[in-house]
């Protein structure tokens, strides 16, 4: 069973930054109305919240000025009620997600650049937080996966 919880396209940064809030109450919803709650810690919350903010920012940066509106659409549901899946597709060319992660191997390897750089840590953060990270072919859609019980 799939429980839709958010369906939502912003056409800028600022505009899905003005939303935050109702995306932190809604994630707080589905962790928390789930018979007996979520076995996920305050702070993996936390993270869960910085990944979707990194991928819809990622979405945001790679989209624009390659399209003449970039809109991001994020949606979000509980799958089997075991699994909170996040969906962040741009309406941008994409990016190759395997070169991008070559770089970021390379740049952990560099570790001033990895402290003080600043670009190059999303997709690293949303791998780390999240049990499943998944790109479609064409780089312009990731859906994150966090099991839940």
């Amino acid at each position: 069973m799939r429980q839709k919880l958010m369906r939502k396209t912003f056409h800028s940064a600022q505009e899905y930054r003005h939303e935050r809030e109702q995306l932190h109450q809604c994630l707080q919803k589905a962790l928390g109305n789930r018979g007996g709650g979520t076995t996920l810690s305050e702070n993996e919350v936390t993270m869960l919240e910085v990944a979707l903010n990194e991928a819809v920012n990622n979405g945001f940066k790679y989209a624009q000025g390659k399209v003449s509106a970039p809109a991001v659409t994020l949606s979000i549901y509980v799958l089997h009620s075991k699994f909170l899946v996040i969906r962040v597709k741009d309406n941008g060319s994409g990016f190759r997600a395997d070169q991008v992660m070559a770089k970021v191997s390379a740049l952990e390897e560099d570790e001033e650049e990895w402290e003080w750089g600043e670009s190059g840590r999303g997709i690293y953060i949303m791998e780390a937080v999240m049990d499943e990270v998944r790109y479609n072919a064409k780089g312009n859609s990731v859906v994150l996966l966090k099991t839940l019980a």
